[in-house]
């Protein structure tokens, strides 16, 4: 009997760790994050009050309090995020420094606070948030 309910604990045991939850599969990109300042190839610059880009698994959700919320698909290389909004329109990614319904950004940095995508259309400075 003994035996049998250290089988049953570990067994139990190791359901429950991996039933946690789902690891995160983008390591330092994924979470929340705040945007800082927006360059845009014209020279002007911005820093839009209260938006951000949450990643998680293949999911980019883009809110600005109050405002907008947005939720799109997106695929994480390494050194390039792209990023489809097929439900959006340009007029509402354009806060989140997107031209485009589709977006192509290269990754310049990338650490546990801080991210820099770069387009043709602008850079993006965030922090984590």
């Amino acid at each position: 009997m003994d035996t049998m309910k250290k089988g049953i604990f570990f067994t139990l045991l190791i359901l429950f760790i991996s039933a946690c939850g789902k690891m995160p599969i983008n390591g330092d990109l994924d979470g929340r994050w705040q945007i800082m300042k927006i360059e845009y190839a014209s020279g002007e610059e911005e820093t839009p009050e209260r938006a951000y880009y949450s990643v998680a698994l293949h999911t980019i959700n883009l809110m600005q309090v109050g405002v907008s919320n947005q939720t799109g698909n997106m695929e994480y290389t390494g050194d390039s995020l792209f990023v489809t909004m097929p439900i959006s329109t340009v007029e509402d990614l354009l806060p989140f420094g997107m031209n485009g319904t589709e977006q192509r950004f290269g990754v310049k940095e990338l650490t546990s606070k801080h991210l820099v995508l770069q387009s043709d259309y602008a850079r993006l400075e965030f922090r984590k948030f």
